[in-house]
């Protein structure tokens, strides 16, 4: 229990939080957290984990983290009215920094709840998974099986620790920044920092029950313009940081990803243009939407449309997701070109001499087998995961698409809703949810390790 640290940053400010706004029960329902968390650390003399960490202890000791501060902020939420359920599904929701509610009336909730909310998304959308960079420090094959959240294998020249060193300021320079604007452009200080929380770790709780709509064009805006800049990977903000903006600029996908959103944005107006209306305000609001869902921000500015194309083009947005080492989900941009990078090699190589020597290369260099496993790995998961899911919501009755849509916002983390996710949603259908977020969020292997009886096998050999 060496994160048991990590695991009271995420409990004891949300506590001292409740007890200075007089939230007494609130408060009461973390401390038996705080206290066990105490006494471990009081017990725990090792600051680090030891040298030569397996590769499934690795995985197992992330996923575990992760589920660990899931369970801790449920009391919270029963404590708010929640049925177990219910309060399992937002945890899971903010934990994973994910979005999607069965929240009946969050509008009603007390100030010190809607920054709990936020907190608990700005801890899983990074610190949670700062800790896991730690976790994995020593092991080359944890750190490949986890590349969302681990640079390592992505820029030699400095060590673990003084990435992550970097990266928490980096972090918290951003959140600095979006607090700020939000104070600046948001109505009230609690529905501006906690939607500030929950853009940086593109998370998507908001306080009002229809996200962004009612706040200002400019709000709106800058709201999704924060959750574009933390679905760049954050690799890219170090190195420009240490080497330059040239040099980040070409060992980074920052390129790619702009790219792949402005382009993904214009096809997206361009349809909404052709099958719904042309009107500047709703083309404007629209963009956002689809922005958010590629970010994985999972904020909206309007209801989600119904015509099949756009819901569509939403849920391929959704599943590539933002960049490999930001704060999003889905499969990773960088995954995608890795991909595409590998079928343009598997053409050219059906075209060259057999003598012909060719290379798998990416942004870093020359592309190792262990990375291509990988990506490969996270495809076949999450495909398979996205067609069980669906199946289950099909097998219930559910709507198509719409079940499609909710299926693919929760396992790329994202939050957008098409309608299907409400408080009287199946209890089946919710842990259909629940399982796909935590799916999503650590990148499949990590959860399904810790679910198989062979890891807890503690035979020698």
């Amino acid at each position: 229990m060496q994160q048991a640290p990590v695991l009271m940053a995420l409990f004891l400010p949300p506590a001292l939080m409740f007890a200075a706004f007089g939230d007494v029960a609130l408060a009461a329902s973390l401390l038996p957290q705080i206290v066990v968390l105490a006494l471990v650390i009081s017990w725990t003399r090792a600051p680090v984990f030891r040298d030569g960490l397996r590769h499934i202890e690795a995985l197992t000791a992330f996923a575990l983290l992760f589920l660990i501060a899931g369970a801790g902020v449920v009391p919270p939420f029963v404590v708010l009215g929640f049925s177990p359920l219910d309060a399992v599904f937002e945890a899971a929701s903010g934990i994973t920094s994910t979005g999607l509610t069965v929240a009946r009336d969050a509008e009603g909730w007390p100030a010190s709840a809607h920054l709990f909310r936020g907190w608990i998304q700005w801890c899983g959308g990074f610190a949670i998974a700062f800790a896991g960079i730690a976790i994995f420090t020593g092991s080359r094959g944890a750190s490949l099986a986890m590349a969302g959240s681990n640079f390592s294998e992505r820029d030699r020249l400095s060590s673990v620790r003084a990435q992550a060193r970097h990266l928490l300021v980096i972090y918290a320079l951003l959140s600095l920044l979006a607090v700020a604007v939000c104070l600046v452009l948001i109505p009230g200080p609690v529905d501006a920092i906690s939607i500030a929380l929950a853009a940086v770790s593109t998370g998507g709780f908001a306080p009002r029950g229809d996200s962004l709509a009612s706040y200002s064009s400019l709000a709106q805006g800058m709201v999704i313009l924060i959750c574009v800049l933390a679905a760049v990977s954050f690799l890219f903000y170090m190195l420009a940081w240490r080497d330059g903006v040239r040099t980040a600029l070409s060992r980074s996908h920052v390129v790619a990803t702009c790219g792949l959103l402005v382009g993904g944005c214009a096809l997206y107006t361009a349809a909404f243009a052709i099958s719904v209306t042309t009107d500047p305000a709703e083309l404007y609001l629209h963009a956002l939407n689809f922005l958010s869902a590629m970010t994985t921000a999972g904020f909206s500015t309007s209801d989600m449309p119904m015509a099949p194309l756009l819901l569509l083009i939403l849920v391929v947005g959704m599943v590539i997701g933002a960049d490999t080492g930001s704060t999003g989900g889905g499969i990773k941009i960088s995954r995608v070109l890795l991909a595409h990078a590998m079928v343009r090699l598997s053409f050219l190589r059906t075209r060259v001499p057999a003598s012909a020597r060719t290379h798998l290369k990416d942004a870093d260099g020359l592309v190792v087998t262990d990375r291509v496993i990988v990506v490969a790995t996270i495809f076949g998961l999450y495909f398979v995961s996205l067609l069980v899911g669906w199946a289950v919501f099909l097998a219930s009755g559910a709507d198509p698409l719409g079940s499609l849509f909710e299926v693919a916002s929760a396992l790329s983390t994202v939050g957008l809703s098409s309608g299907v996710t409400a408080p009287d949603l199946a209890p089946h259908l919710k842990v259909t949810l629940i399982a796909a977020m935590y799916l999503g969020r650590l990148e499949f292997v990590a959860l399904i390790v810790v679910l198989l009886p062979s890891t807890w096998n503690v035979r020698k050999g």
